[in-house]
């Protein structure tokens, strides 16, 4: 249906996403705040596990090291050279 983004619909995706994000990461940090509640509710004496604890995906994120520009720039370039345009 679509073939192409714009920049402006590019910007207005990502403030969006800003605004309220969506996906795995998105529903990682939901259940990882559920199972802090459930552990804080249940436990009887310390403190109760952080959310993070229960969020292997967000968690296993944080420890990437981050993309440089070079990185970046070489990913974009890869798929528009596979996407012929």
């Amino acid at each position: 249906m679509y073939d192409s983004l714009t920049a402006a619909e590019l910007v207005e995706w990502e403030t969006a996403y800003a605004l309220d994000p969506w996906g795995p990461e998105r529903e990682e940090m939901l259940h990882g705040v559920l199972c802090n509640l459930i552990d804080a509710c249940h436990r009887t004496s310390g403190q109760p596990e952080p959310p993070l604890r229960y969020m292997p995906f967000v968690s296993a994120l944080a420890e990437r090291p981050r993309m440089t520009d070079e990185d970046m720039k070489a990913i974009w370039k890869s798929a528009v050279a596979a996407w012929g345009s």
